[in-house]
């Protein structure tokens, strides 16, 4: 079972990264993804298949001689639902092994991203407004830039306290690691100038 768990997941990742490769950097890996709760979805979905789905097949039924009009009409609806779900999917903040990329979605033709380092990242939080966000745990997420200012800001998105923590946590890991490579590249560099600075002692010896 945790095999079969295991390889459900890694095509779940596999899948988020190819469909996220645009707003990604080479050898950057998609860590956790932040997105709104499928409650929001729930209106206008419900409208979408009010107006472009029962409506239509009840017209149809009524007034089946112009049945390609219908089909014109339903069809618009499918593509409303498919709208619906990719703005859903695609709205997100892709937490990485870079940083945060805030991705949105209004179309295939219409997509940007906002990228933010977890070097820049001076701190988070999060807000739960009503008592819809309360019970269903959802509400707004904020992480600020060192400046002050409001680097990204995602809305009634799942959990935002576990988002909270998880971004924290990449960004503690994320400098322990610079750091410990800065640390390492620098004792690097301090070896090769002691090394050529004895080279060039030794060098001097021999001369005299």
């Amino acid at each position: 079972m945790p095999i079969k768990e295991n390889k459900n997941q890694n095509f779940r990742q596999n899948v988020n990264q190819y469909l996220f490769s645009p707003h990604l950097e080479e050898d950057e890996k998609i860590l956790y993804i932040a997105r709104r709760h499928p409650l929001m979805l729930v209106k206008s979905g419900l409208i979408i298949v009010f107006f472009h789905f029962f409506l239509p097949i009840f017209f149809w039924n009524v007034f089946p001689e112009i049945w390609f009009i219908f089909l014109v009409w339903l069809i618009y609806g499918f593509i409303s639902i498919n709208k619906l779900i990719f703005n859903w999917y695609f709205d997100a903040v892709l937490v990485t092994s870079m940083g945060l990329v805030d991705v949105k979605w209004n179309g295939p033709f219409d997509r940007s991203s906002n990228r933010m380092e977890y070097t820049m990242i001076e701190g988070t939080s999060y807000q739960f407004k009503g008592i819809l966000q309360t019970l269903f745990n959802f509400g707004t997420i904020q992480v600020n830039r060192s400046t002050g200012a409001i680097g990204i800001e995602q809305e009634d998105v799942i959990d935002p306290v576990k988002v909270e923590t998880i971004i924290l946590d990449y960004q503690e890991k994320y400098i322990t690691q610079k750091n410990f490579k800065d640390s390492t590249a620098l004792k690097n560099l301090l070896s090769e100038m002691v090394k050529d600075y004895a080279s060039k002692i030794d060098e001097i010896e021999i001369k005299f």
